[in-house]
């Protein structure tokens, strides 16, 4: 009865907030994600984590009736320092994040497609409290990208921008192995880059980042454990897009956001 119950809402979410009355274009997507980490010490750990996203389906896009198909590459890579304190554990990730776009042409298909690449350092605290079967976790990405080659020249392409994406969400363990999740994540722009904040494209773009409100993302899903070292953890993420002028809503974007997680103890 739940699962039934989840599932209802979810549909009806996501008809609602697909109806073409919204009239801003509304995109499908896959992410997926492979992560791959070494458990160096009690302390230490090592992360590869790499994406992609894939795009189904456009629509409400007066710009364009061609689907992006390959969206996004990602791949992260570095440490993270553990701290435990009773219920309480604090994790301090510091990791190097390289983002690929493969960006289709919008106005003729028959252009080449171009690509464009930046290169990010993520340091990305983050707390997790449990308390009985509940999981209270909360992430803060401070997302510095230093290079974007969406430019078309060497001086613009080498800067600065910060956005920090505050995420936070609620996890139930329905049993040892499986667990029910919620949670919310906001972007805000906090430094622009001043050689290029007036040139680049949009809010969300392989640019650098603006300054304000940008996005908003839901996150409602599971993880199951196969084993204590092997987990996948499929969700729906539903992402709103935005102007910083007036909080001005652009797009939204329905997305199966599916984690496959292998752990590795070396010591």
């Amino acid at each position: 009865m739940l699962k039934r119950s989840i599932f209802l809402v979810l549909f009806i979410f996501i008809v609602c907030t697909s109806v073409s009355v919204f009239a801003v274009p509304v995109a499908y997507r896959s992410w997926t994600y492979l992560d791959l980490t070494a458990l160096l010490s009690p302390e230490w750990s090592w992360t590869l984590l790499s994406s992609h996203s894939y795009e189904f389906d456009r629509n409400n896009d007066p710009k364009s009736d061609v689907e992006k198909k390959t969206f996004f590459y990602e791949v992260f890579t570095g440490p993270t320092y553990t701290m435990k304190f009773g219920n309480l554990t604090v994790k301090l990730p510091l990791w190097y994040y390289y983002q690929g776009f493969p960006i289709r042409s919008a106005v003729n298909p028959s252009d080449h497609d171009k690509y464009f690449y930046s290169h990010n350092i993520e340091f990305m605290p983050t707390l997790e409290y449990k308390i009985g079967n509940f999981k209270f976790w909360n992430r803060v990405i401070f997302h510095n990208k230093v290079y974007s080659s969406l430019y078309d020249s060497s001086s613009k392409n080498k800067g600065y921008s910060l956005l920090i994406r505050e995420y936070f969400r609620v996890e139930y363990n329905v049993t040892d192995q499986f667990a029910v999740m919620i949670g919310d994540e906001i972007f805000q722009g906090i430094i622009e880059d001043d050689d290029t904040k007036d040139i680049t494209p949009s809010p969300v773009s392989p640019g650098f980042e603006y300054g304000g409100f940008t996005q908003n993302r839901l996150y409602i899903g599971f993880s199951y454990k196969f084993t204590p070292t092997i987990i996948i953890t499929p969700m729906y993420m539903y992402q709103t897009q935005y102007f910083d002028a007036g909080n001005e809503l652009t797009e939204k974007d329905h997305y199966l956001f599916t984690t496959l997680t292998f752990i590795f103890k070396t010591y």
